[in-house]
């Protein structure tokens, strides 16, 4: 019998429309050398799939769609081939399980495009077998949506990586973040111009702060942090709520936030009676979700949860400073323990 020909999928209506979901780990490109292009591409890549179909993992751009996208009016062959070229080269994937480990794999395994006689392109990519695990039910995976249009009309790759962090961290409200970790995750703390804080404020963040502001949904502000006369951290200040329209295939943003408090509390209840602040519970969670899962318990009880195998896990370490009655700071006790597990220097 004839192996069923799975066609690729076409444009799907107007690219305003669409929602990309994307992994935590795919996420972590900003690391990767993924030009602003390349980021692009991808990303109407996974806003024009069905996240629970695995089948049809090949997208068709249509003509002129990629020059649209990339917001020229004729795309040279040779840029093409390079930007194809590029996201069909490995890009490393952080081990959710390990701190210290990492996944290398290629997003695409195959890209074909074709131009008219007018010079326009068509595209078609297709996924590889080892990219499907952060594609697709990306349900096993923590993951977020944000619209396509957000992205498209970004001219610089840091405006993208501003993008992607505060959308990642907007459940905070207000947070901060050393100077240092801001520069690595924009990809600029060895640029000369970003040496000096003014000089970074004035041709970085206030240019992204700007760009932000006037072509995605996103209002935030942001703040210095000084240690005497110098500026250690900046303050995000997250001042909108971007709206999606639901997916029946997809988990809202409300349904992410409410499923990750569950969570929260699930383990936080094993703790309740040594009445921790909410910054103390925060600092745990963080250590918490470090820690390895071979390190945690494993039982018929847990259901293969790692909700229910973190709570049980925190639960025995509460037995064991319960147990020892001596112990003067249970919070620093605890915590130092969970570091341990988790493998991070005291």
């Amino acid at each position: 019998m004839a192996k069923k020909k799975i066609e690729p999928i076409e444009r799907l209506g107007n690219t305003d429309k669409l929602t990309v979901q994307k992994s935590k780990p795919l996420f972590a490109l900003w690391q990767s050398d993924l030009t602003l292009a390349e980021f692009k591409i991808l990303d109407t890549y996974l806003g024009r799939i069905n996240s629970h179909d695995d089948e049809h993992r090949t997208v068709k751009f249509g003509k002129g769609e990629l020059e649209e996208l990339l917001g020229i009016k004729q795309l040279k062959p040779q840029v093409l081939d390079e930007r194809l070229k590029h996201l069909m080269t490995s890009v490393r994937i952080p081990d959710e399980d390990n701190r210290r480990g990492f996944t290398r794999i290629s997003l695409f395994e195959k890209a074909h495009a074709e131009q008219d006689e007018y010079g326009v392109w068509e595209a078609e990519l297709t996924c590889t077998e080892s990219a499907k695990k952060y594609i697709f039910n990306v349900e096993k995976l923590s993951y977020l949506r944000y619209k396509l249009k957000n992205i498209i009309n970004i001219k610089s790759r840091y405006t993208y990586i501003m993008f992607l962090y505060l959308w990642d961290n907007k459940y905070q409200g207000t947070w901060e973040i050393p100077l240092h970790e801001l520069k690595a995750i924009l990809n600029c703390e060895n640029e000369e111009y970003c040496r000096q804080f003014k000089v970074f404020n004035d041709r970085v963040l206030k240019r992204v702060h700007k760009e932000i502001h006037e072509v995605t949904d996103i209002k935030y502000d942001y703040e210095t942090v000084k240690r005497g006369r110098s500026v250690v951290a900046v303050r995000f200040i997250y001042k909108s709520q971007i709206l999606d329209e639901v997916d029946e295939n997809q988990m809202t943003l409300e349904q992410w936030q409410t499923e990750t408090n569950k969570e929260k509390e699930l383990w936080e209840s094993a703790i309740d009676e040594f009445g921790f602040t909410s910054e103390q519970i925060a600092e745990l969670r963080e250590v918490l979700i470090c820690i390895p899962e071979y390190k945690m318990p494993q039982s018929i009880a847990c259901y293969d949860s790692i909700d229910l195998r973190r709570y049980h896990y925190i639960k025995i370490k509460a037995v064991e400073i319960k147990r020892r009655t001596t112990i003067k700071n249970t919070f620093a006790y605890l915590l130092k323990m969970l570091k341990q597990d988790a493998d991070i220097n005291i």
